[in-house]
């Protein structure tokens, strides 16, 4: 932000000089000397070879030759004096000069801050030092980010898109009163988005007490009736029932959910441990869930920064990754999300990791990387948004990665 104003007082200055120059300077006013006087001397001495022809071959006497010579010496006095008096004289301008520099810049700076974007200066680049790592993001400058977006949406209200990542935005705030009227909105735009209708049931739940009965569970029927492979509307539906004392209806949730999640995730661990309780049974052993402590994940939050240049698709993939901080390309951890799902809070631990051998708790330290892919490639492409932020420690939590970039 501070490099910003440099230049752009810096060229406000430079604009000013040339304004400022041609009213300050003094104007040197033509010499009187030349040319006209000059054309009134020739004049002269032609008018006087005459007379002096005139009295030579006797066509004028003496006496009126001296009177004609005296008369032509007062005009030319009387010329000369009437040429200089009607030079234009130079002047300044101080009065306007000082009105334009009271003026200009300062229309210029109120019409910036009124049409231009502000916050987007210090959205990527200018994080102050926070507790854990250098590269997170403050709460007043994700509070601008989020207004920003709140004003956009003013003055664009069909944009579905915009509406869900501003109910996302507020849900990370935890604003849920303003999150759960902009999912309103956004559903009202795209009534067919079931992972929507999840989202707002989850926040109307916070509004609830954490309650699922009564408008959250309306919107998790909604939402699975969109779509019965709804991976956030099964897990609300499996703890609804839950809650209504249905260990039937809850456990048939949770063997649908359970079927849908890669079997060495963290959440099916957890959903074969809700499985075994509502059974009775002992919960079952996986490797997940030994493998990842607090000391071995990372965990943060992925926004969309202006800065990206452009507005990723809803269905676009979003990966985010954890890479050792030697520079290998080879990801300790990955997670798979979309990106009509940002903002994006994300866990990274061991049960995540592409190689056995290859883990985070092996790391002191990682880079964060996550990206948006429109072909849904792992590999990166072209022209894929991306950010990335660290080195940070294992076992970091509140990290936030703002994708600004592109790939080239």
């Amino acid at each position: 932000m501070t490099t910003f104003w440099l230049l752009a007082a810096a060229l406000i200055a430079a604009t000013m000089a040339c304004l400022l120059w041609p009213l300050l300077r003094r104007r040197v006013a033509p010499d009187p000397g030349t040319p006209e006087r000059a054309l009134l001397f020739d004049l002269y001495r032609d008018q006087l070879r005459e007379l002096d022809t005139d009295l030579r071959t006797g066509t004028l006497s003496p006496a009126r030759h001296a009177e004609a010579r005296d008369e032509l010496g007062r005009r030319l006095l009387d010329e000369s004096a009437g040429t200089v008096a009607g030079m234009p004289q130079a002047r300044t301008s101080p009065l306007l000069a000082a009105l334009m520099l009271a003026t200009v810049p300062s229309a210029a700076i109120l019409l910036y801050l009124h049409l231009g974007n502000p916050v987007a200066l210090w959205r990527a680049d200018d994080m102050p030092e926070t507790t854990g790592s250098q590269h997170q993001l403050s709460g007043a400058q994700i509070e601008g980010m989020v207004n920003q977006l709140a004003q956009r949406l003013r003055e664009e209200p069909a944009d579905a898109q915009g509406w869900a990542m501003l109910a996302r935005s507020y849900s990370a705030l935890e604003r849920h009163a303003d999150a759960a009227a902009a999912y309103a909105r956004a559903i009202e735009l795209a009534p067919d988005v079931a992972a929507l209708r999840s989202d707002y049931a989850d926040v109307l739940a916070s509004l609830n007490g954490g309650s699922l009965e009564g408008p959250p569970m309306v919107q998790i029927r909604q939402a699975l009736k969109l779509d019965p492979d709804d991976l956030k509307g099964l897990a609300l539906a499996a703890s609804a029932e839950a809650e209504r004392g249905d260990k039937r209806e809850a456990m048939g949730y949770w063997e649908h959910l359970h079927r849908l999640l890669p079997a060495d995730s963290q959440t099916a661990a957890r959903v074969a441990a809700n499985l075994a309780a509502a059974r009775g049974t002992p919960a079952p052993a996986t490797p997940a869930t030994p493998a990842a402590g607090p000391a071995a994940r990372v965990t943060g939050l992925v926004t969309l920064s202006e800065k990206a240049g452009r507005m990723p698709q809803p269905g676009d993939t979003l990966f985010v990754y954890a890479l050792p901080a030697d520079g290998s390309r080879m990801p300790l951890a990955v997670i798979r999300r979309q990106a009509r799902e940002l903002p994006l809070s994300f866990t990274l631990d061991d049960a995540m990791a592409m190689r056995p051998d290859r883990k985070l708790s092996g790391q002191a330290q990682v880079i964060l990387e996550a990206r948006i892919s429109a072909s849904g490639r792992a590999a990166p492409q072209a022209g894929d948004l991306v950010g990335r932020t660290g080195p940070v420690a294992v076992g970091t939590e509140g990290v936030r990665i703002a994708i600004d970039g592109t790939v080239p």
